[in-house]
C-alpha cells in the first residue's frame, strides 16, 4: 500500500510502502529518499487494507 508523507526534515512529499502482512500495528525506520535522513515510522491499519501514517524524526 503506498501512502504520500511529508519528510519531517526537509518537508519533500514522498510515497512510502506500508506493508498490509506486516500486522495491524507496525513501527520500522526508513530513511527519506530526497535527504537521507531517518525517520521512524508509525502504521496502524485503521480498517482492513487501509492504514494511518506517522513519521518522526530520529533526533527526537
Amino acid at each position: 500500500m503506498d501512502i504520500e508523507i511529508e519528510c519531517p526534515y526537509c518537508g519533500e512529499l514522498v510515497t512510502i510502502f506500508v506493508d498490509p502482512g506486516g500486522g495491524a500495528s507496525q513501527t520500522y525506520v526508513e530513511d527519506c529518499p530526497v535527504c537521507c535522513r531517518p525517520w521512524t515510522v508509525h502504521a496502524v491499519e485503521e480498517e482492513p487494507g487501509g492504514f494511518a501514517v506517522a513519521v518522526g524524526r530520529q533526533d527526537d
